[in-house]
């Protein structure tokens, strides 16, 4: 089950996004390192996902193929951050029950055609968490494979490009896809700094206010539960109610 946790929004006195310069990047060692039961995200932190931001912080802004979160925020509308990779289920449509039963593509698709006027919405690619064997799951480092475990993990940016080729036609054309990058990518030779700094999950959600805060946190991405909450948002970007955010586990 989802668990609510109500938190007071507080924001930051600069109401900026954080300097790019303040982003993780060559978490894990990967893809260096392989993920393992002594590399991995619950391993590290106890839980997976991990967002390492609390809900009223500044987030750090980033930058993937030239498109910047400061430049999305400036048109003074809200942002939301998705993460989906092709071997994840939850992305693929296979969870029927919360929290994963609003979590698909398709779900996606419908919270972006809803809102798509009003916000901005980003679907980023990180590293894959149910690639085929020998690769190992980032949460737990043990071998998990599933229906859509038909890909080995990405090791370079032109296989993770490769793979992205096959994402891109699942979005709303109105998303902006923005793929986390590797150090062998010629023009941003960094490793996964979004995906290292900002979610480090299979299906995280993040809205951010216009002032560059984080309003509101999922683990899995629920369709429902961010139209809810970017219902509120909107109205009090608009004048029409009291500030207010919550995160969700």
């Amino acid at each position: 089950m989802r668990t609510q946790l109500l938190l007071a929004w507080v924001v930051a006195a600069s109401g900026e996004l954080l300097p790019e310069s303040t982003l993780t990047t060559d978490c894990y060692g990967f893809p260096s390192a392989s993920f393992s039961r002594d590399n991995c995200v619950k391993c590290s932190y106890g839980a997976s996902p991990y967002v390492p931001f609390e809900v009223g912080s500044p987030l750090p802004d980033f930058t993937l193929s030239g498109v910047s979160l400061s430049s999305l925020l400036a048109t003074g509308q809200p942002a939301v951050l998705m993460w989906g990779m092709w071997t994840c289920p939850a992305f693929q449509g296979l969870g029927t029950s919360p929290p994963f039963d609003e979590c698909s593509y398709r779900d996606e698709f419908d919270l972006v055609e809803s809102f798509h006027d009003r916000a901005t919405f980003v679907h980023l690619m990180g590293p894959e968490p149910h690639p085929v064997t020998p690769d190992v799951n980032f949460d737990s480092g043990k071998i998990l494979m599933n229906y859509w475990s038909t890909v080995s993990q990405p090791r370079t940016w032109t296989e993770r490009l490769q793979l992205a080729a096959r994402l891109r036609p699942m979005m709303h054309p109105k998303t902006v896809f923005l793929v986390d990058t590797f150090a062998d990518n010629p023009d941003d030779p960094r490793n996964s700094p979004v995906w290292c700094s900002l979610g480090q999950g299979a299906r995280t959600a993040l809205i951010v206010h216009p002032d560059g805060t984080l309003r509101y946190s999922l683990d899995w991405f629920h369709a429902g539960d961010l139209a809810a909450e970017l219902d509120k948002l909107l109205t009090e970007l608009a004048g029409g109610g009291s500030a207010g955010s919550s995160s969700a586990a």
